[in-house]
């Protein structure tokens, strides 16, 4: 199975399109805010053009998507794994204490990866069976993709640029 984690497009719907539609063969796509509307436009328009996998789009609002209904926060069933899918801002995750609270949220809520966004900074660090991961940001062509192994259900993750 193949997620692809897009964060803080703000508007750059270009390198929107041109990351869904590289990965058109993904499973998932999970967009973390910060221009959430930007993922459905785009994967409406890749879809008009070339076959689009993903079944399911999943959203959380960043702290720029202020008109925007999505939940701040959500926890995800995907290919066997428990997603906390937040942007982080609520969570202060721009400082080390920010994400030592989302990691602990995270833990005591028995997830097994805390995807955020915010930082404009791509991360990942593992704890104690809880994998952080921050896909980096769009309006800088950042993105991130997650394989679940489909006998092992083992999770690989990756930082890419477009």
């Amino acid at each position: 199975m193949k997620i692809l984690v897009l964060s803080d497009s703000h508007g750059k719907y270009q390198n929107t399109f041109d990351i869904i539609y590289e990965n058109a063969d993904a499973d998932a796509i999970i967009h973390l805010g910060d221009g959430v509307t930007d993922v459905d436009e785009a994967a409406r328009d890749v879809a008009d053009v070339r076959h689009l996998n993903a079944a399911r789009i999943y959203k959380v609002r960043g702290n720029c998507d202020m008109f925007s209904n999505e939940a701040v926060t959500t926890f995800e069933n995907i290919g066997g794994h428990r997603f906390y899918v937040t942007h982080g801002y609520q969570q202060g995750v721009k400082s080390a204490a920010g994400r030592d609270a989302l990691y602990v949220d995270a833990r005591n809520n028995g997830l097994d990866v805390a995807l955020f966004g915010h930082t404009h900074k791509a991360l990942l660090e593992e704890r104690d069976g809880v994998t952080l991961f921050n896909p980096g940001a769009v309006l800088k062509g950042q993105y991130g993709v997650i394989t679940i192994d489909d006998k092992t259900g083992a999770l690989t993750f990756e930082h890419k640029e477009i």
